[in-house]
């Protein structure tokens, strides 16, 4: 008689180092869980069942797969700049407390009230305003609006502590650091699900919000115990006070600056797509997601100036052809010919170009359907009609494989447009599939075009 062959398998989850074993017994007729002698120690260690916990509970499912690989370096800098955060709150709230009369005899509940309703109602309306401003841009450039959320944090965390001292009415204050706070909420808490959203690699981006908030509440209640502990000492003296909100926002903002400059985004908004563009026309290769993201400015530049673009230019994108023919022509232009040139020059084009070069204005506009593909073509052939009219020009050096037929410093300007367009299309293919050689992802564009489309 054959001997039968024992039935096991093993199983883990996720990256635990943790392997289980199951043999099928006979006598119960299922499968039970056997381990070796090395595997019950593992699973014996407190240190290890504790690491396994705290996982689960503040790291996402299938953590480190199921996340980007920038990761655990954005969160420990996330964390420690919430920690400093709310040390800071904790000193400006009670100069607020101070400043609304807490504790004082000639204080009023109702004035106190009506203080704390007009602080709210100024905060809402700062809200609708900023959002309604800057929405667009919070996807597009996330990380710049994230620093700019902190710094408006610390600035209302000053305003707080200094109101007491400063001879205007409280209200205005209150008023003032409230419409602070409400920037503080509409740009961080976008620009938070735009890091949630670039985080979460298996649809999971609820999980990442889920976790990234557990992270963030541990954190502020380690910082509530630090402020129980240290608030009577520290404010007791008002140098010291000082002192302690000075180094609690400086670290603040640099723990903000190594998170949000630990990021690796891949899609492509101005800021990376210029640098891309910048490192192409002059070494003909495009840098790889960590050396853009590491060019990318993040306090000044293209990300506070929607229509920048290189050498002075402003590039305009999807926006309404009426307005982009009068900006080109002005009153006094021929409208009908640069309509009727326009249209023969980009005819079998989903996007259309035309500018005023001499005042350095480039305006794209869209027709129906263009994919993102055609989008990243019409902003490479602005860039090189850029570099080929300051080439012409101002003398501005320029490889020759890049300059366009026939451009000198008195081609009009519909002329340039046409050949810069006609050399864009035979060394664009390139130059999209070196993006995407690099890890780009090109279908993803965070450009903030206009909604304009010609139909």
């Amino acid at each position: 008689m054959a001997e039968s062959k024992a039935l096991l398998y093993r199983e883990k989850k996720g990256q635990s180092a943790r392997h289980n074993t199951y043999v099928f017994q006979d006598s119960t007729n299922s499968f039970i869980e056997v381990t070796t002698h090395e595997e019950r120690q593992t699973v014996n260690r407190l240190q290890d069942r504790g690491g396994r916990w705290l996982r689960d509970v503040f790291l996402p499912q299938g953590y480190p797969e199921s996340v980007s690989p920038d990761y655990l370096r954005y969160q420990f800098w996330d964390s420690l700049q919430a920690y400093c955060s709310s040390i800071a709150g904790a000193l400006s709230l009670q100069a607020t407390l101070t400043g609304l009369g807490v504790g004082e005899g000639t204080a009023t509940p109702l004035a106190a009230t009506l203080t704390w309703l007009l602080k709210d109602g100024s905060g809402m309306i700062a809200s609708i305003a900023f959002a309604y401003w800057r929405g667009s841009q919070l996807d597009c450039n996330s990380k710049q609006w994230r620093l700019f959320a902190d710094v408006a944090n610390d600035a209302k965390h000053f305003v707080q502590l200094l109101g007491p001292l400063l001879p205007v009415p409280f209200l205005v204050v209150m008023c003032v650091s409230a419409v602070m706070l409400a920037l503080v909420g509409v740009a961080g808490g976008a620009t938070r699900a735009a890091f949630s959203q670039h985080q979460a690699r298996r649809e999971n981006m609820a999980d990442v919000s889920a976790k990234d908030g557990s992270q963030e509440t541990m954190v502020n209640l380690a910082a509530l115990i630090t402020s129980i502990t240290l608030l009577p000492t520290i404010t007791a003296s008002l140098l010291l006070t000082w002192v302690t909100f000075v180094v609690c926002v400086v670290l603040h903002l640099y723990t903000n600056y190594r998170a949000v400059r630990s990021v690796r985004m891949e899609s492509l908004n101005r800021p990376r797509l210029l640098s891309a563009l910048h490192s192409w026309f002059s070494s003909a290769s495009v840098p790889t997601v960590e050396e853009a993201n590491m060019q990318e400015p993040l306090l000044f530049g293209p990300a506070f100036i929607p229509a920048y673009f290189p050498h002075g230019f402003s590039l305009y994108l999807a926006c309404s052809l009426q307005w982009a023919l009068h900006r080109c022509l002005g009153r006094e232009g021929k409208v009908q010919e640069l309509y009727t040139t326009i249209m023969a020059n980009f005819d079998k084009d989903n996007y259309l170009l035309c500018g005023n070069l001499r005042e350095k204005q480039l305006h794209v506009i869209y027709r129906t359907g263009i994919t993102s593909r055609q989008e990243l073509e019409a902003v490479f052939t602005a860039y090189l009609c850029v570099l080929n009219f300051v080439h012409a020009s101002e003398g501005c050096v320029l490889s020759a494989e890049y300059v366009a037929h026939g451009i000198r410093e008195d081609t009009p300007d519909s002329e340039i447009i046409l050949a810069s367009k006609q050399l864009a299309k035979k060394i664009f293919p390139a130059f999209r599939d070196s993006l995407a050689g690099k890890g780009w992802h090109i279908h993803k564009l965070l450009l903030a075009a206009d909604e304009w489309r010609l139909t």
